[in-house]
């Protein structure tokens, strides 16, 4: 009885980056800044009343404006990836 030793193949599984993924990964990296942005200008405003500085009014207004662009990304990236036609 001939006993043949079978190799396996170890493979590395090299994660494919699919467009929906990335998408996700934007929308995911945006939903804090959706929360954290209008939570940051409300405290600017009301450092503005107490104390005259502009400077988290600023960071939170970038914050939030970071976060439309992010999340506009994120959907552009998902819908190009579920209407784009395959040419295989």
């Amino acid at each position: 009885m001939a006993v043949y030793a079978m190799q396996l193949k170890t493979t590395k599984m090299s994660p494919k980056k699919t467009p929906v993924s990335k998408g996700l990964k934007y929308l995911g990296l945006a939903l804090p800044l959706l929360f954290g942005a209008p939570i940051v200008v409300t405290i600017g405003f009301k450092a503005v009343a107490k104390d005259n500085s502009y400077l988290i009014l600023i960071i939170g207004i970038l914050l939030a404006i970071l976060a439309m662009l992010v999340t506009a990304k994120g959907v552009t990236t998902i819908m190009k990836s579920l209407f784009e036609k395959d040419e295989d």
